[in-house]
């Protein structure tokens, strides 16, 4: 089931990909005029927001016009948006009335375009104010994709919702009356596409919050052969703004990685390779929001039953984990994640670790199968919990097969995670940032950039989407 959030996505990805937006607003707008219709109603009003939603129900207006039905819209506040004035203009154009205020005894349908899916927040001052009025007139009203309010207490309350190209998470006929889903015309690729809506998913940090209140990252990685891949783990963990990252590595390579990453918190898990040591259990137990593990532990026995017992108990504390590279061998111990876990395999690991061939069918199988989400990373990613599939083809570059990539993108799910973004979006967000690093890197210094030019480029990619999260 798609969230609102998929919906907000879907919008910014469709956007950022060339398609033409005022023609799916039209589509949209005759999917609401149809149903408008089939209710034979005397005369419609319709209130309208000031973004898309209203730009929908400013559609709508036109068309019951042009059909005869006697229709006047209620601007609740100004056009905003370049496609909402445009049909704000198109209904004036036709002679469409337009009233300040919705005298609710002159109409028998009313038409809520008020709030659509980017609300972010419970609807305040006018708009709740529209929201109270429409609840006691008695009338018969239809919500434009998702009853405005949406899914806050302080929604419309709905006797038909016309959504589009999806049934959101959580409407039902208590809140949302009689559902029409109305395919508007996204191709599906680009509603199967990881792209810069992604970045939506974001979190905020609370004005009043304080240190640990943002994310609490554990890490586990290493060995005596391999310091290079928990060093990146950490930086890209870090890049996503988790308040604490706590790594557990040997501490025979401690010297480097304190030498080249001085944020984080480091701790000691074994000597040559990594274990399970009291620290890390009261740590898992108490302190962390999300815990990875694998880059660099290598295929030592004794690192492989060190991490199967770490994963085992990460599970056990309902914690949220990302299992990586070597690791991934003592995920198959556990048959069912609780959808509390983010795998990432290249195509080799996948074939290694399942024994069957890294194709689409196969991870969304397998992810099925182990209740978790697996980031398939290869020339297209491909990301999927069982139900949902997206795949990124377009933010990635072919020269990220050099060591350290992988390590970046568990890294990112991971803090992400401790943000409290929920797996399947962070595995989805963490592709699309470290690919899109990838590319810019690749655009700016061709073959020669280093694995940590592209932790320095992560920040812009997470600027430039915390901007548009609104």
């Amino acid at each position: 089931m798609h969230t609102v959030l998929d919906s907000r996505i879907l919008d910014l990805n469709a956007e950022a990909s060339g398609i033409d937006m005022e023609k799916l607003m039209d589509n949209a707008g005759r999917a609401v005029a149809r149903l408008v219709k089939s209710l034979k109603p005397r005369k419609v009003v319709v209130a309208c927001g000031s973004g898309n939603n209203g730009g929908d129900g400013y559609t709508a207006a036109s068309i019951l016009l042009t059909d005869g039905i006697s229709v006047e819209c209620c601007p609740v506040s100004p056009p905003a948006t370049v496609l909402c004035k445009k049909k704000y203009k198109a209904f004036l154009n036709n002679k469409g009335k337009v009233v300040d205020e919705i005298e609710f005894e002159k109409y028998d349908v009313v038409v809520d375009a008020l709030l659509g899916v980017g609300l972010s927040r419970p609807p305040r001052d006018r708009y709740l104010s529209i929201i109270e009025r429409i609840n006691g007139s008695g009338k018969r009203v239809i919500s434009v994709d998702v009853p405005s309010g949406f899914p806050s207490q302080h929604s419309v309350k709905s006797d038909f919702t016309v959504t589009m190209q999806f049934q959101k998470e959580g409407m039902k006929k208590s809140n949302s009356g009689k559902i029409v889903t109305a395919e508007v015309g996204f191709p599906l690729e680009v509603i199967n596409m990881i792209g810069p809506g992604d970045t939506l998913a974001l979190p905020s940090s609370e004005q009043n919050s304080h240190k640990g209140d943002n994310g609490i990252c554990g890490l586990v990685g290493g060995s005596k052969m391999y310091h290079g891949a928990p060093t990146y783990m950490a930086k890209s963990a870090l890049r996503m703004g988790p308040d604490l990252v706590n790594l557990f590595s040997p501490s025979i390579i401690h010297n480097y990685i304190a030498s080249n990453c001085e944020e984080i918190i480091l701790k000691k898990s074994g000597i040559d390779y990594i274990e399970f040591n009291y620290e890390l259990m009261k740590f898992i137990k108490e302190r962390a929001n999300a815990l990875a593990i694998g880059p660099g532990i290598s295929r030592n026995e004794a690192a492989l039953d060190a991490a199967s017992k770490i994963i085992q108990f990460t599970h056990s504390q309902k914690k949220s984990i990302v299992i990586d590279a070597d690791a991934l061998e003592s995920a198959r111990s556990i048959s069912d994640f609780r959808g509390n876990a983010v795998l990432t395999p290249h195509r080799g690991e996948f074939r290694s670790t399942f024994g069957l061939e890294p194709d689409e069918e196969s991870v969304k199988k397998v992810a099925r199968k182990i209740n978790a989400v697996i980031l398939l990373k290869g020339e297209i990613d491909i990301v999927t919990d069982g139900e949902m599939m997206k795949k990124n083809k377009s933010y990635h570059h072919q020269s990220m097969t050099r060591g350290g990539t992988g390590d970046l993108v568990t890294g990112a799910v991971a803090g992400l995670l401790s943000r409290k973004v929920d797996p399947l979006h962070s595995a989805f967000l963490a592709s699309y940032i470290i690919g899109t690093a990838g590319v810019t890197a690749f655009n700016r210094m061709g073959y020669s950039y280093l694995i940590s030019d592209m932790v320095d480029i992560i920040p812009e990619i997470l600027a430039t989407g915390s901007k548009q999260n609104y």
